[in-house]
């Protein structure tokens, strides 16, 4: 992760690859509000915020695939259609991790991936773009999945998971 300074903040930034075909990028910057940590650490989500820290930033980079869409109904502000924009990021990450210690003296303890498994990212669009014009999208939350069968690296059930398969690692 690396910290973005943008006109309307700080936030921190992940890799990921160009699946947008942005001219001039060789890669998008995905963003985590700095406010998103700070709750998650107040509510003491020492897997939340390991797993940002040892699995998103490092591992976004290497994404396979990228669905667009959420096959559920998700109201967001007054957007009734805000599950057509989201996008679902996976790749079969190594291992796992969560934050150990205090805020001051905080460690990242890495575990083996669960098995058969990738990881996903959801990603919002940014809507943002005068505030923070160097961030594609916000990263908001992320989870294991079982893993596709026929589509390695993909989650399990993808087609009746989202839209539709947007990208994928060539």
């Amino acid at each position: 992760m690396n910290v973005l300074k943008q006109p309307g903040g700080q936030v921190w930034a992940a890799d990921a690859p160009n699946w947008a075909n942005l001219d001039g990028k060789d890669h998008l910057k995905i963003g985590v509000t700095s406010a998103s940590i700070a709750a998650g650490a107040d509510r003491g989500m020492q897997w939340y915020l390991g797993q940002l820290y040892g699995v998103v930033g490092p591992g976004l980079i290497f994404a396979q695939h990228v669905f667009q869409g959420l096959k559920r109904d998700m109201l967001v502000r007054n957007d009734m259609k805000a599950d057509e924009k989201k996008l679902a990021v996976s790749w079969p990450a190594p291992e796992d991790a969560k934050l150990v210690g205090g805020p001051q003296d905080g460690s990242l303890e890495f575990y083996p991936a669960p098995a058969q498994s990738v990881f996903v990212v959801y990603i919002s669009p940014n809507e943002m773009i005068e505030q923070f014009p160097d961030v594609y999208g916000w990263a908001e939350h992320w989870t294991w999945v079982a893993e596709n069968h026929d589509l390695a690296g993909a989650p399990i059930e993808s087609e009746s998971r989202y839209g539709n398969k947007l990208w994928s690692k060539g």
